[in-house]
């Protein structure tokens, strides 16, 4: 069975130039999803909010826009508005853990409500001019809140649900509850796709043993640190210094298209070393390395700690999945 692999959206990282970048040297990923876009206003529609994504064209890769709301009318009007520049696909964020968006009944936060979600449903679904996606997890505070609402969700052609097996309260922390997921696999007449904690092809193999209906797969935080990932999860082999070349020519097309985008050589050494936060853990004794990059305080500094850091040997399984686990732990 083929496999499809999205990489899912980061706020600060994961930018168009990032995407395209990724997609113009790491092989394997089919579809990229874009940072969400909230607060779009539909009675006065900005079309600023969406200058990542617009206009279509510059994407080098599939891409999905993702809306944060609570509110129909503003997924109607940016729906609208994707679909006259061209997109055919839009992903409704049901699962931003973080407190301050959760409170205020967006992201996960919606979740406890399925009078409200079944009422947003009834007006968007009817009239959305494109497909529909949603991104959620168990649950916000209850991993009994997804089983749920799954009934509700399953009476509205719903594209997908992209579903990660946790609640918001928990944000990253502590194991993914494959058991939740499973029971929701099961009752769900959508579409399903497995999100979280795939940071590594040995981990992902594993899932797809016991998920074996899954053939759609969204990788995180393991790709930003391993960006060989879906290339391993399809049985793409590339040697040691095609990897090498296409890690800096990765990171040279960074340093080329950053400025262009932030003005401020604060903002883009800062960009540059949210990168290698994740990136460091590809090679061996990459925390140790960053440790340097991390205390840079101009780009100066900066390219020779990068240039040492590429020249370390490549970690395995074992060393990938340690730095994961430590990045959940230091969210």
């Amino acid at each position: 069975m083929s496999i499809r692999i999205s990489l899912a959206p980061f706020q600060g990282i994961t930018s168009r130039d990032y995407r395209n970048a990724w997609a113009r040297h790491f092989p394997g990923l089919d579809c990229v999803y874009t940072p969400f876009v909230s607060g779009v206003h539909p009675e006065k529609l900005n079309p600023v909010k969406f200058r990542d994504m617009v206009p279509m064209e510059d994407n080098v890769i599939e891409t999905v826009p993702q809306l944060l709301s609570n509110d129909p009318v503003e997924i109607m009007a940016a729906s609208k508005f994707l679909r006259g520049e061209g997109y055919t696909h839009i992903n409704w964020n049901m699962g931003c853990p973080f407190s301050r968006l959760a409170n205020k009944k967006r992201g996960c936060g919606i979740l406890p409500y399925k009078d409200e979600i079944r009422e947003m449903l009834d007006r968007i679904m009817p009239e959305i001019p494109l497909q529909l996606s949603i991104k959620t997890r168990l649950g916000y505070k209850s991993n009994e809140e997804l089983p749920g609402l799954i009934h509700i969700f399953n009476q509205y052609p719903i594209h997908e649900l992209i579903i990660h097996p946790r609640i918001g309260t928990q944000l990253y922390s502590g194991d993914v509850n494959l058991d939740g997921f499973e029971n929701v696999l099961k009752e769900s007449k959508i579409p399903v796709a497995y999100n979280g904690d795939i940071f590594h092809a040995g981990r992902y193999r594993q899932l797809q043993k016991r998920f074996p209906g899954i053939n759609s797969w969204m990788i995180g935080r393991g790709a930003l640190i391993n960006p060989f990932l879906a290339s391993q999860m399809k049985g793409i082999e590339l040697s040691e210094r095609e990897k090498r070349t296409r890690v800096k020519d990765f990171y040279n097309e960074l340093l080329q298209v950053t400025p262009r985008r932030m003005s401020n050589p604060v903002r883009q050494l800062g960009f540059l070393k949210a990168i290698w936060y994740y990136m460091s853990g590809l090679f061996v004794d990459g925390m140790q390395y960053f440790d340097k990059i991390k205390v840079c305080r101009n780009m100066e500094e900066f390219y020779p700690a990068a240039e040492i850091l590429l020249s370390q040997p490549f970690a395995g399984e074992h060393e990938i999945e340690e730095h994961f686990r430590f990045k959940l732990k230091h969210l």
